[in-house]
């Protein structure tokens, strides 16, 4: 009993050591974009999503201490209207209330210099009466430090595994061949200059439903694609992929509803925590902060939908929508692909060949890739290249100068810089050329 309480003593006096202050809050907006810079006394812990109609982004931070928050009431801008606080268990709630259907992005950085861990919020979304300011920054204050072009995070989640084996038949079985296209797909990702991918499970191991997304959420994905090869015993003849976004209605179609049961058969719990509120409440909060995520896994999953019907046969030849548990988060855009199906025999050979397997997972890579060179995430490289494509420059090598030097000059991450001229080393020569960004204007 003495080290049972001895235990609890030492994790109530763990929680409280790792409360933070919120020190100071600085904010400054161009044409482009808005940012508010946090600063705490420790290291924040926190979960965003965003929710429309009205536009908002919630911000969670779970280790923040409950005292008052008035400088938050010293951000103008004309992309956040205000910012509302409320206690939260342990910590705060933040709602940045947008005054329009603007993207936003929140990241941490860490103590670097003389500044301290820090959250940043942008809000992205022109305005042409905008002009550059730091109106909350003190004028002695030296403006925020460059920010590095982050890459863009895709969570690939094989659907079953471990004890749950999934669909089989032919001698072919679901969990193996989904892990194989998986890693196929990640490693596309993974060589393209500005994505990086974060598999849910490498190997033959369990992970329940509900588990995925959090994977996912805690890599700081961008895009959740979960990967499935089904089996319809009903009809041995159903065969071709499928591509499917979460839908809060349901699913819209008889497969789609068949499917739906199957897939969360072992795990209906799962959702996302959005407070203590009655099941009416919840159930508006949910629809209301999805609506967002819905809309860029439809856009996404259309393209992704278009590849594979380039790549090889599809049972839907349109976005099929299903409310399938691992689709379930209302920060993450997120498709569930059936790669095919078990229970024909032409899948079930077609899916246990390498080659049909790499071509499924370029058909993927493809589509996603697509979207979002079209609409990258802010503060991302694929967001700066496409932003600057005609605004770059040609510098020489000086000497003394270091590849980690010149991207931290640039506002690059050093990967980044490597990316942007081809470079397989961090080795330079003097009067070596390299291309970086052009300085703003």
């Amino acid at each position: 009993m003495i080290r049972f309480f001895i235990a609890c003593v030492a994790c109530l006096v763990a929680s409280f050591a790792q409360a933070v202050d919120l020190k100071s809050v600085r904010s400054s907006a161009d044409q482009d974009s808005s940012r508010v810079v946090l600063e705490f006394s420790g290291k924040p812990q926190f979960s965003h999503f965003n929710l429309s109609n009205p536009s908002r982004l919630v911000l969670d931070i779970t280790n923040l201490k409950a005292k008052t928050l008035s400088p938050l009431d010293s951000i103008d801008d004309s992309r956040i209207q205000r910012i509302r606080s409320a206690i939260r268990g342990n910590g705060r709630r933040l709602v940045f209330d947008l005054s329009g259907e603007y993207r936003s992005n929140v990241f941490a950085l860490g103590p670097k210099g003389r500044y301290p861990h820090r959250l940043v919020v942008d809000v992205v979304g022109y305005v042409a009466s905008e002009k550059a300011s730091s109106r909350s920054a003190p004028p002695s204050e030296s403006a925020e430090p460059l920010v590095e072009k982050r890459d863009i995070v895709v969570a690939i989640d094989p659907g079953h595994g471990g004890k749950d084996p999934g669909a089989s038949s032919y001698g072919v079985v679901e969990k193996r061949v989904v892990l194989q296209i998986a890693k196929r797909l990640a490693r596309r990702f993974q060589s393209e200059p500005g994505y990086r991918a974060v598999l849910t499970r490498e190997d033959d191991q369990y992970i329940q439903l509900k588990d995925r997304p959090r994977i996912a959420r805690e890599a700081g994905a961008d895009f959740f694609i979960s990967i499935h090869a089904d089996s319809f015993p009903k009809n041995r003849n159903v065969r071709g992929t499928g591509v499917y976004a979460l839908s809060l209605r349901g699913a819209n179609s008889e497969l789609s509803r068949w499917l739906q049961n199957t897939e969360n058969a072992d795990d209906l719990a799962g959702g996302v925590d959005l407070g203590d509120v009655d099941n009416d409440t919840r159930q508006v909060l949910l629809n209301m902060s999805m609506e967002s995520a819905i809309r860029i896994s439809k856009q996404a999953g259309e393209s992704v939908l278009s590849d594979l019907k380039d790549a090889g046969r599809v049972h839907k030849k349109r976005l099929g929508l299903a409310n399938f548990v691992v689709l379930r988060s209302p920060d993450i855009p997120s498709l569930l692909i059936e790669t095919g199906f078990l229970s024909n025999r032409s899948d079930a050979k077609r899916l246990s060949i390498s080659r049909e397997q790499e071509k499924i997972a370029a058909a993927i890579f493809e589509g996603i890739k697509r979207y979002f060179e079209k609409s990258p995430p802010a503060n991302t490289f694929v967001a700066w290249r496409k932003q600057n494509a005609d605004q770059r420059m040609i510098i020489e090598v000086n000497r003394g100068d270091t590849l980690s030097e010149i991207a931290a000059r640039y506002g690059l991450s050093l990967q980044a810089l490597k990316e942007l001229n081809g470079l397989e080393t961090n080795v330079i020569h003097l009067g070596q050329k390299l291309e970086v960004p052009a300085p703003s204007r």
